[in-house]
This record gives structure tokens, sequence and C-alpha cells, in this order.
């Protein structure tokens, strides 16, 4: 069982890649869903396709505007969020993606400090902006993702953002026990090889990761939403400073 229903999830990368199909299960079990995000068509076609499906849970979107902060790191949104829904529940951050292939050898330090900010103090503001209404729920959860590359080390992924999304794993695993006393949780969906949405086909080299895949094939968005919603559930509430890998056995 996984009680979602009435609460509200603050959902920033919910438009594109692999985020879709949990913001779809997020709704279908109930739970009112905020996307925070600049791809406002996306946004739209997704909410036309919840309302559609006859969801029980509400999708809107909020992009913040010239001169604000990112929607997700502005208290001002969390403060109409409140309002509009009674409660601030849950934050996903599953921003990103796959970044540039560089090497060791050539990758820019402008181009880690980037990732650096872009995905761990990123998460770091949105996780500042939605504590003090987090603190209010009666079941808080953070949820961040990282890769099982950033976990486990590699040659396969962007450099600069496997390191980027390894500090997101530290975060996760150093942020938890200094919230628990509110009873939020804090973990992290370390990802396997999850289909995209969009993606190409030569985005990911078969013939180098099924080998390491002992379930035999990639994994799907709605694999991905099935361990996210557990995770944003009322039930997930011992579970804290954990990083839950998603990638079907993912081994080197």
């Amino acid at each position: 069982m996984q009680t979602l229903s009435g609460r509200t999830c603050i959902f920033s990368g919910a438009t594109g890649g692999d985020g879709v199909d949990t913001v779809k299960a997020l709704c279908a079990g109930g739970m009112n869903v905020v996307m925070m995000t600049h791809n406002i068509p996306a946004a739209e076609q997704l909410i036309a396709e919840i309302e559609a499906s006859g969801a029980p849970g509400k999708c809107v979107y909020y992009a913040g505007g010239r001169g604000e902060p990112p929607a997700e790191e502005n208290p001002a949104v969390y403060e109409k969020i409140l309002s509009q829904f009674g409660s601030v529940d849950v934050v996903i951050s599953n921003t990103g993606g796959p970044g540039r292939d560089v090497s060791l050898e050539d990758c820019p330090a402008e181009e880690l400090e980037r990732e650096l900010n872009h995905l761990a103090v990123g998460a770091l503001k949105t996780i500042q902006a939605a504590l003090p209404f987090l603190k209010r729920s009666k079941a808080p959860r953070i949820i961040l993702m990282s890769t099982v590359e950033a976990e486990l080390g590699g040659s396969e992924e962007s450099f600069p953002v496997a390191v980027a999304k390894g500090a997101v794993l530290t975060m996760v695993k150093t942020a938890a026990p200094r919230v628990a006393q509110y009873g939020i949780t804090v973990n992290c969906i370390a990802k396997g090889c999850i289909q995209r949405l969009g993606a190409r086909p030569d985005d990911v080299n078969l013939d180098n990761l099924l080998p390491m895949i002992p379930m035999g094939r990639l994994g799907t968005p709605q694999d991905l939403a099935n361990v996210i919603c557990f995770l944003a559930s009322e039930e997930s509430g011992y579970i804290t400073g954990q990083s839950i890998h998603v990638s079907g056995g993912f081994r080197r």
C-alpha cells in the first residue's frame, strides 16, 4: 500500500527525460504534483494528459520569471503552493541530463564547476527553500537523484556529471541525520541505464552495458516511477539516508 492521496509534491525535472511517468504515477495515486520547469509547452501537455486520464491528483506548474531564482528555490513559490494545496510534503529533484562525453584529461574545470552548481548546489538551494514547509508535513520526504556510476565508479558516464552526482549522493547521506528530528526522510535513487524520453538510440552503448545488467535489459521510466512513489509515500517513513539502486542489478 502507498499512501499518496491528498499530499503535495514539488517536482523539478519533471517534464522531460524519465520524469513524465513519475508525474503520472503520483497523480494516479492521488498526489498533487507541482512541476518546477522552464519547459512550459511540455508542462501544459503533461497536465492535459493527466486531466484526460481522470487521475485524482492535480497537476500544475510554476516557472521562475526573469530576475527571480528558479521556482524550486523560491520560498515565495512554496507559500503559494501551501496556500493552494494546504501542505508541502515531498520534494523531488530530478534535474540534469546525460552531460557531455569528455575525458578526464580534457575536462575543463569550468565544466565540472557548472555541473556541481547545477546538480549539487541546486539541490541544496531547493532543500533549503523547502525545509520550513516540510517541517509542517506529517510525512515529509526529500528524494534526490544520482547514478550507479557516481557510487560504484566507471567510465561510461560523463565525467563531470558523475562527479557532481557523487556530490548529490554525499549530500543525501549527510543531510538525512540533520533533519531526521523533524521526521523528514532524505533518500537518493542511484539510476542505472534508464531509457529517457526522446533519447537517441546511440546515447547508450548496449554492447558495453547489457553484460553488466543481470536483468538483461535497460530500465524503463516506469521502473523509476514505482520506486519514487514508494519513497514519496507515508509508508516509507523509516527509510532515510539511503541510496536505492534502480539498475537491474548493475555491476562492474
